[in-house]
């Protein structure tokens, strides 16, 4: 009877033992498992390139180019043509906004741009006594108050981002500036764009973007110079935003 006992001793002592083997594994599994995900979730933090709100300055440079389609007899082209092209500069404030801390922000901005333009194909302009005259040189000047609405997308761990958005511009004055003619103030009306680029994050006070802006209607209210009253324009411009806080 003894070792009956001791034998039924024996079994209860060995299934005790292989249950507590069995609840350390399954413990130290269990370590593992969180250690696991705990280093996972510090790698994809530390990999991570948020979007920072940011209030600061902008300034852009570019170059601009204004066409029109010439529809008159007098011009020997019917194709799209640049009549004023140059550089242009734009400055001012904006605020970053962040929507998606890692991939989604809104940029909103106000901006004074300033662009003089040069005659890049003649234009013909009334010469005050009923006929048009050929003019080859000159230029036009912009001013601006630019509001562009920007929004940019990227992978959680990206430094790049994609750009899209538009911009409404006031204008302030259009003077146009031509050789044997008189100095005029056209009377310019409000232009919309579209935006569409790339941006680039140097860190959480730099942030720098190249966009494309185009212009897909505009109108002067003269028509003294055939093909400028109703006309287009594409620019594209890099940029700096800096935040100094």
């Amino acid at each position: 009877m003894s070792r009956f006992f001791l034998f039924v001793l024996l079994i209860a002592m060995s299934a005790f033992a292989q249950d507590e083997s069995v609840s350390d594994y399954d413990r130290w599994m269990q370590a593992k498992a969180h250690r696991d995900s705990v280093r996972n979730a510090e790698r994809i933090q530390k990999n991570s390139v948020p979007f920072d709100f940011l209030v600061g300055m902008t300034l852009n440079v570019g170059f601009k180019v204004i066409n029109n389609e010439k529809q008159l007899s007098r011009y020997k082209k019917v194709e799209r043509v640049v009549f004023f092209e140059g550089a242009f500069f734009q400055a001012g404030a904006s605020v970053q906004w962040p929507l998606l801390k890692y991939y989604l922000v809104v940029r909103l901005g106000v901006l004074f741009e300033y662009a003089p333009l040069f005659l890049s194909e003649p234009l013909y302009v009334e010469d005050g006594n009923g006929e048009d005259k050929r003019v080859t040189e000159g230029g036009l000047s912009q001013g601006r108050i630019a509001f562009p609405i920007l929004f940019a997308v990227k992978p959680r761990s990206s430094f790049v981002s994609f750009e899209f958005g538009s911009q409404i511009s006031i204008p302030l004055f259009d003077k146009l500036e031509l050789d044997g003619a008189r100095d005029r103030e056209l009377d310019s009306s409000m232009e919309f764009s579209m935006l569409l680029g790339v941006g680039f994050r140097v860190n959480e006070r730099i942030y720098l973007d190249l966009l494309l802006d185009a212009k897909f209607y505009h109108k002067y209210n003269e028509r003294f110079a055939d093909g400028l009253a109703h006309w287009s324009s594409v620019a594209i411009k890099a940029g700096v935003t800096f935040n100094p806080l």
